[in-house]
């Protein structure tokens, strides 16, 4: 909705008026012209902000700025109720119908580069889907294309940026294109686990034998990763009580939910207090790292640094889980 005008008519002077004429645009900050016209069409400050993918206060001080070189206030209050001004009417019908002619890059409906972004699904549901989600609440003008990566699955070929899981070892793995970014982000040890509701901490198996009497359930993702061999090799052998799931959500909902033990990074127990570690049941270490490569040429795309921040963020804010 657009923000309510107040009925009284606008005066025939004032500075705006004196801006009215194109001669009279002398001066004005074109960016803060725009930020005025997206605001009047949502209709909400917030809003507006999320539609430029600046902050609030930016937005309002720019609108300060035009209000200062109009001469007059912009905005107004009716009750509870934010209204244009009458001078803010005439000035956005003004802008509205030049802003284009004035500064094409500012137009209404420019479009936005479409980023490509692809990240394995452990990551995405535990780390950087919060994130996310308020990385978009916050830029509802980005074009974004999101892709949930299972275990070993390449990315696509026009992926620009890539946050995905690999084994430890002593060649950089390969992101599936030329990087000009690409960096370890963390290194985590994957372990089986169980909910506490279903097994006490002092009756908890610790053998591989004692595993026996319990369901395992397993990633379809897992199988021919070599640094999981152990795990793999436990699920081979089985005979019975295997459950194969393609959804790394599915495998957590089972081991919270279906007294199945199934194999996850060390770290959930972090989000999921009821989610038990069962340590030295498997030897050598099942270790995977997490790693974020930017596809060479798309590194100096403001929108692609703005998600290549946040990742890095994600990771450093939980340093301690690692």
């Amino acid at each position: 909705m657009a923000l309510q005008e107040n009925d009284h008519p606008a005066s025939g002077g004032g500075a705006v008026s004196e801006h009215g004429a194109d001669e009279g645009f002398a001066g004005l900050d074109m960016e803060a012209a725009h930020f005025f016209v997206v605001a009047a069409r949502c209709g909400c400050f917030m809003q507006a902000a999320r539609s430029l993918s600046v902050k609030p206060t930016l937005l309002r001080k720019k609108l300060g700025v035009l209000a200062a070189w109009a001469g007059h206030p912009l905005f107004q209050h009716q009750g509870n109720a934010l209204v244009l001004s009458p001078e803010g009417r005439r000035l956005r019908t003004q802008l509205a119908a030049r802003l284009a002619v004035l500064s094409p890059g500012l137009a209404q409906n420019e479009d936005q580069p479409l980023v490509r972004i692809a990240v394995a699904e452990p990551l995405l549901h535990d780390i950087l889907g919060r994130d996310l989600l308020a990385f978009l609440r916050q830029h509802a003008n980005v074009r974004l294309e999101l892709a949930r990566l299972d275990e070993g699955e390449a990315p696509a070929a026009d992926t620009d940026l890539r946050v995905w899981l690999a084994p430890p070892g002593d060649a950089t793995p390969w992101p599936g294109f030329a990087s000009a970014h690409q960096v370890c982000l963390a290194q985590m040890e994957y372990l089986p686990h169980i909910a506490k509701r279903y097994s006490r901490e002092t009756s908890r198996p610790r053998s591989l034998v004692e595993l026996a009497d319990y369901m395992l359930v397993d990633l379809h993702g897992y199988a021919g990763i070599e640094a999981l061999r152990p795990w793999n090799l436990a699920i081979a052998e089985r005979r019975a009580g295997v459950t194969r799931v393609n959804s790394y959500e599915m495998l957590r909902q089972m081991i919270q939910w279906s007294a199945c033990i199934g194999l996850l990074p060390h770290y959930v127990s972090q989000l999921d207090k009821n989610l038990m570690a069962l340590p030295a049941l498997f030897e050598p270490r099942m270790d995977m790292q997490a790693w974020l490569a930017v596809r060479a040429g798309e590194e100096e795309r403001e929108e692609v640094r703005r998600l290549v921040a946040l990742v890095h963020a994600a990771f450093d804010e939980r340093r301690d889980w690692f």
